[in-house]
């Protein structure tokens, strides 16, 4: 007999949850801070996004190898070496410099003299000479010209990008000669079978910190709603009435999955009125602009062919999608154990300690992990229930986890994600008698170790 009162006893740990779950989610939606706040962002995320789109697009072929005419017209040159450095510009490519002449000077003198008269045509007076073991280029400007400082320095690295081709000729070199000289080396290393493009090592440390800094700025956002809730009503006088009807392992699963679930239908919806702002955008820059292309469908063409056979895969961003949503919802419950244990209203603050720590170091442990590419760090991130939601989703969706990995990873945050919640219900039924006193390390472990009815 009493064998059958313990089963049923298992049986009905979460009683009453379904019903803790709807009131808790329909109080949480109703509140007039909730729907103004989804309201407002996501009308500021569309208009936003549309807007930005819009302003950033550009007809078609501008910026692309058309340049803009420089403000230098006259270029007069004191040099002791008969370098063509109109000639060059040409053959290096260097269109915004076709309207520019240069002039050469015997001296200084000349040189200001022959500036002087171009009257108000901008102009530049450079001085190449062999001082000191260095060839030194010197551009000097007059008072009241019209160029600017960075107008006269880009002209200068134009010209020493000359004078290293002029020089290469003096030395009687062929063109084949010439070219193998000027060629730069570039000097890289990296594992087998390892992506070196740099955009997409920039990516694969880009994408860790925006899915890290996501997750965290929910938790913190939300997960004080959490414990706020669960302390709340522990330490108010309807909690003995409430545990009559209800267990303490539904009444935590109910209200941690209802908070959850509305901080999570407000982030998708979010997320939905982003990229409708982005199609909208894309809609009108292409009536406006010939030929348009989206920058950011742009960007995730080149990821979806520049990562691993599973980066970006339907089956790595629902395990993704998955890992996220759980792991936003294991470190709710752990805000409503910290609420649990929270014995008078003002030790709420100190109690959310509980789930903030872990949320700060698991943070900052899969992000460095990532950018100092430590791989035992991250090896370890994706087994340890509290960074798995900082690591793993980012993992798969840059192809650095397998599917497996993935899998793996979300069946260990689903087990412990339960495990709070029972440990979680097991304090909040066990401290109900200790509200307004001290709780020390010990009381907890006896709490933990009483039989229960």
């Amino acid at each position: 007999m009493r064998r059958r009162n313990e089963d049923s006893v298992k049986d009905n740990l979460f009683r009453g949850w379904k019903d803790v779950f709807s009131f808790t989610f329909r109080q949480t939606v109703k509140k007039k801070g909730y729907s103004v706040v989804t309201v407002i962002v996501s009308v500021l995320l569309l208009a936003g996004v549309a807007l930005a789109v819009v302003l950033t697009a550009k007809p078609e072929g501008e910026g692309k190898g058309e340049s803009k005419p420089s403000a230098v017209r006259d270029v007069y040159v004191i040099s002791e070496y008969d370098t063509d450095f109109g000639m060059l510009l040409s053959a290096l490519g260097k269109e915004s410099y076709a309207q520019t002449e240069f002039h050469a000077a015997e001296s200084r003198e000349e040189a200001i003299s022959g500036a002087n008269a171009a009257g108000q045509k901008a102009y530049l007076l450079t001085e190449l000479r062999y001082e000191d073991g260095a060839f030194r280029l010197e551009a000097i400007l007059p008072e009241g010209t019209e160029i600017s400082k960075s107008e006269a320095e880009d002209l200068l690295a134009a010209l020493a990008e000359c004078f290293d081709y002029a020089r290469v000729g003096m030395a009687g070199l062929t063109q084949e000669q010439a070219a193998a000289i000027l060629t730069p080396i570039a000097a890289d290393c990296g594992k087998i079978g390892e992506d070196k493009s740099l955009g997409a090592q920039i990516v694969k440390r880009i994408i860790p910190m925006l899915c890290g800094l996501v997750i965290y700025m929910m938790l913190i956002f939300y997960g004080q709603e959490v414990s706020r809730e669960i302390s709340v009503e522990k330490t108010s006088k309807l909690t003995e009435t409430l545990l009559t009807s209800v267990r303490p392992y539904a009444m935590i699963t109910g209200k941690v999955l209802a908070i959850a679930l509305s901080a999570i239908l407000q982030f998708f919806l979010w997320i939905l009125f982003a990229v409708a702002g982005l199609l909208i955008g894309n809609v009108i820059a292409k009536s406006m602009y010939t030929g348009y292309e989206n920058a950011i469908l742009k960007m995730l063409d080149f990821l979806r062919g520049n990562f691993g056979e599973s980066a970006f895969t339907p089956a790595a961003i629902v395990i993704a999608v998955l890992i996220f949503v759980l792991g936003f919802l294991f470190y709710c419950v752990l805000a409503g154990m910290a609420g649990s244990i929270v014995s008078k209203p003002e030790d709420t603050a100190q109690a959310q300690g509980i789930f903030q720590f872990p949320v700060i170091i698991s943070f900052f442990a899969c992000y460095f992990g990532a950018i100092l590419e430590k791989t035992g760090l991250i090896t370890a991130t994706r087994f340890i229930p509290f960074t798995i939601p900082f690591g793993i989703p980012a993992d798969l969706l840059t192809g650095s986890a397998s599917i497996v990995q993935g899998l793996i990873s979300l069946a260990i945050l689903a087990v412990f994600t339960v495990l709070v919640i029972i440990l979680s219900g097991r304090l909040y039924e066990g401290l109900i008698l200790y509200n307004g006193q001290r709780l020390t390390p010990k009381t907890m472990v006896n709490i933990m170790r009483a039989k229960r009815m």
